[in-house]
């Protein structure tokens, strides 16, 4: 049986399209991971901001209340001074 004279190109276009379905997997599997990347990443910058919004809630909590504190000592201290003078 001859030869075609073009299998030699044949061959070269059924490796080039294996090479191109091959490529299109490995795009496919990493715009995949890209995605899931983003979708965990939006995760924890939502629940750092979280963090971030009941921490000021509770530092603000903590001022007041010691805020509420030091103003019972200083009446603490008035009645203090007006009963020990």
């Amino acid at each position: 049986m001859p030869k075609s004279s073009s299998e030699p190109a044949n061959l070269v276009l059924e490796h080039l399209r294996l090479m191109r379905d091959q490529m299109d997997r490995i795009e496919k599997r990493l715009s995949a991971t890209d995605e899931k990347i983003d979708r965990e990443f939006k995760a924890v910058r939502n629940e750092i901001s979280v963090i971030r919004r009941q921490t000021i809630g509770e530092v603000y909590k903590a001022n007041k209340t010691f805020a509420g504190f030091a103003d019972i000592e200083m009446r603490l201290e008035a009645v203090e001074r007006k009963v020990f003078s």
